[in-house]
């Protein structure tokens, strides 16, 4: 999976997700620091299939609907709590399908939800409930 972390996700998660291929908006090969949420997710099609990130408005703010990747959204940025979830994070990453709304809770706890939780293609937004896995 190409994993893409948020300019507000530590770098040092990447360890944590070493089967995978990971970078981050703030490694220079990449290029994309300080580009605004809409902008990061046009960008994101077709490069990565998971956006990791700690903003938790993003499901509300900005239109998911038919995007082509996942998103998982970690409960902190500090890098002492995310290293402490970065197995449970690893195994989230391992699971996570096309088209997810992940939400990690410093327990531990999963809420999982479509991007398109309306299940006809128009929707986005935060209607529907979370699932838990």
């Amino acid at each position: 999976m190409r994993v893409l972390l948020d300019e507000n996700v530590p770098v040092q998660l990447k360890a944590a997700l070493a089967r995978h291929v990971v970078k981050s908006v703030n490694d220079k090969d990449v290029g994309w620091k300080n580009i605004k949420n809409g902008a990061l997710l046009d960008a994101i099609e077709g490069a990565f299939d998971l956006l990791v990130t700690a903003d938790r408005s993003m499901y509300a703010q900005q239109r998911l609907s038919g995007r082509n990747f996942s998103s998982l959204v970690l409960p902190t940025n500090k890098l002492k709590d995310v290293l402490a979830l970065g197995d449970r994070i690893a195994e989230i990453v391992d699971r996570t399908s096309v088209g997810a709304y992940v939400t990690l809770e410093i327990s531990g706890e999963v809420h999982k939800r479509s991007f398109d939780p309306s299940g006809d293609g128009s929707g986005g937004g935060a209607s529907g409930g979370p699932g838990r896995s």
